[in-house]
């Protein structure tokens, strides 16, 4: 709660809350449409008898993985026994889902129709990232092993607060809140937020960090208790 009355602006940190948290996994099958893969050459000549085996990639051990969305190389840690992740097709069906996260990991074992079928990865409880719904799910082959890689990002953090004059205690509409950089000079600096007060005297500023932030909140006009 903010207070106005007559004296200096008052400064407010704002920072993010980091949650951790484990892990188990599960499939389903799914059938599709393959295409040609050349299994060898061979010129036979009349009335020979050749036997060549041919060994196919039937099935893979598939590892979505969790990558911020700012890195490339990377990649994630943190164990969940709430992290569900569903995986589904073009149309929309499920294919599959795992609850739980060991390492920033879930597994699965799955056949190649299965693993074709999947177009789109959904992540729910990430603890301090946001959730991530219907991502293309971009797969990655590194012999039977496949990778979908997640890309996430932080939780919005938020300031939030009521506006009241001291005197009376009755809440102030139409007042503005302002977020700036830590000792930014209001006068000529940009602000990073604000939020206008309603009718209750509520205001509240989202911002997208990727680490903690320190920062100036001012009230616009009026002097602050």
């Amino acid at each position: 709660m903010i207070s106005l009355t007559s004296g200096k602006n008052k400064k407010i940190f704002a920072g993010l809350f980091f949650v951790g948290a484990v892990a188990v996994l599960l499939v389903n099958t799914f059938a599709t449409t393959g295409l040609f893969s050349k299994a060898f050459d061979k010129t036979l000549a009349p009335g020979e008898q050749y036997e060549r085996n041919i060994t196919v990639k039937q099935y893979y051990n598939l590892t979505v993985r969790f990558q911020k969305e700012t890195s490339t190389t990377s990649y994630l840690s943190f164990d969940s026994n709430d992290t569900t992740i569903i995986l589904k097709d073009a149309n929309g069906t499920e294919v599959a889902r795992g609850t739980g996260v060991i390492n920033a990991k879930m597994y699965f074992f799955m056949n190649s129709q299965t693993l074709d079928n999947i177009a789109t990865i959904t992540a729910l409880n990430l603890g301090e990232y946001a959730d991530v719904i219907g991502q293309p799910a971009n797969k990655t082959f590194s012999g039977t092993t496949a990778y979908i890689t997640v890309k996430v990002h932080y939780k919005p953090a938020n300031i939030f607060g009521t506006v009241t004059d001291e005197l009376t205690g009755i809440v102030v509409e139409g007042v503005e809140v302002a977020a700036f950089d830590d000792g930014a000079d209001t006068t000529t600096a940009s602000s990073i937020n604000s939020s206008i007060t309603d009718s209750s005297g509520r205001y509240s500023m989202q911002f997208e960090l990727n680490s903690s932030k320190a920062m100036d909140v001012y009230v616009k006009d009026y002097e602050v208790v």
